[in-house]
């Protein structure tokens, strides 16, 4: 099931938690002129049951991007408290059309 809710976490940073297993930490920013605000994705993190699952997806996305992988660290769940293990990926351009993509998937697999 996919639903978004809006954590704040402090320091000016928020959780946009898309489902139990995907959310992004954003944060928004103001700027000069009208409308004076917009955001900027931190990072995403992509939750599993087990570890070798998360390892499994870590290695996808470093191989599916080479030779610009994702920063990324697989790690006991910190931010999604549903999951076991969570894949934290920052510094990666096409960190959006990521989480989208599998956004979109654990829709299909939900219907």
């Amino acid at each position: 099931m996919i639903f978004a809710k809006v954590r704040p976490m402090g320091d000016g940073f928020s959780m946009l938690i898309i489902s139990p297993r995907l959310a992004l930490c954003y944060r928004a920013l103001k700027k000069p002129g009208r409308g004076g605000r917009k955001d900027r994705i931190q990072c995403a993190y992509f939750g599993f049951d087990s570890q070798s699952a998360a390892d499994r997806f870590a290695n996808y996305l470093k191989s599916k991007f080479l030779p610009f992988a994702p920063r990324l660290v697989v790690r006991e769940s910190d931010r999604l408290p549903e999951c076991g293990w969570e894949v934290k990926v920052w510094e990666f351009d096409h960190l959006l059309p990521l989480v989208l993509e599998c956004a979109e998937m654990t829709s299909q697999q939900a219907a």
